[in-house]
């Protein structure tokens, strides 16, 4: 019994769910700071509910992607992949937590929350799940999936989409790019082994980390339109700032040094400094001076 309780745990992907939930907590206190209107209802509403989701979805991709976690030793071990949960089980736990999801949401926040989660669970599972086995471009279009959780949490309080909610979309958008760009560097015999045409199979590391720079760089730019829009104040520019600036530091101290893997390694690590930080400083940057 033990191990089956592990075994359906890890199909939710903990790290991807927990991840995406605190993006959208921090989307939901930057409404709370713009409206100035809190409900633990809504805030409890919109954060299980997009965490029921997202795990949902998770449970939904380990099954549609069990064929392809068979060939990457990353996968190989998850659960679906082994045979350990059957698929009828697996879809079974996936329908009951998207409807604790949707249900939550629909209930408890608004309906522009709703069908923001209805469009990121089908973007996730059915788009991205078809652009990953066909086009190197998957990591952008599965980045729009990734980027809906902080605006269904900053709707789930307005309601409506206003250009701190775009603004939002886009930090999380930008910042996705080098993160999961890296990891196709860092694992690239595995997606090839795979037969998956993610960017560093495709077109190779250099272009890959080409990618990454450019896209640190666009989420630097992005990050300072909180700001300049008037949402936040100086406490978040000034981290920002510093969040954006060590992550375009180190990837340019370490461009040239040859080893390609490290370099990939070492701006995935920062990205994962940085989705904590700026998650914080968009939940309290519109409270702060």
């Amino acid at each position: 019994m033990e191990r089956h309780t592990r075994s359906y745990v890890q199909l939710i992907k903990p790290g991807i769910t927990l991840s995406n939930t605190i993006t959208a907590v921090a989307g939901f206190f930057l409404a709370v700071s713009v409206t100035h209107q809190f409900s633990f209802w809504t805030f409890f509403g919109a954060t299980a509910g997009v965490a029921f989701v997202i795990a949902s979805a998770c449970v939904a991709n380990n099954i549609l992607d069990r064929d392809i976690d068979k060939h990457m030793k990353r996968t190989a071990a998850r659960d679906v992949a082994r045979g350990t949960i059957s698929v009828a089980y697996a879809l079974i736990f996936s329908v009951l937590l998207g409807l604790v999801g949707f249900g939550l949401l629909l209930t408890l926040t608004t309906v522009l929350a709703f069908w923001l989660g209805v469009i990121a669970y089908i973007w996730y599972v059915a788009v991205y799940g078809i652009a990953k086995r066909t086009t190197a471009y998957s990591t952008i279009i599965g980045g729009v999936a990734g980027s809906l959780p902080p605006m269904a949490g900053y709707v789930a309080v307005t309601g409506s989409i206003d250009m701190a909610a775009i603004i939002v979309f886009l930090i999380l958008f930008f910042w996705q790019l080098p993160h999961f760009y890296a990891i196709a560097m860092f694992r690239r015999d595995d997606y090839a082994k795979a037969k998956l045409p993610v960017w560093s199979v495709r077109y190779g590391m250099a272009s890959t980390k080409l990618q990454i720079f450019v896209s640190a760089v666009l989420y630097a730019a992005v990050s300072a339109l909180l700001p300049l829009y008037g949402y936040v104040g100086v406490v978040y520019s000034v981290g920002a700032i510093i969040l954006a600036a060590y992550w375009i530091y180190k990837g340019i101290a370490l461009y040239n040094k040859g080893d390609d893997i490290k370099w990939a390694k070492t701006m995935f690590g920062i990205s994962l400094l940085v989705l904590m930080a700026i998650s914080g400083l968009i939940a309290i940057g519109g409270f702060l001076p």
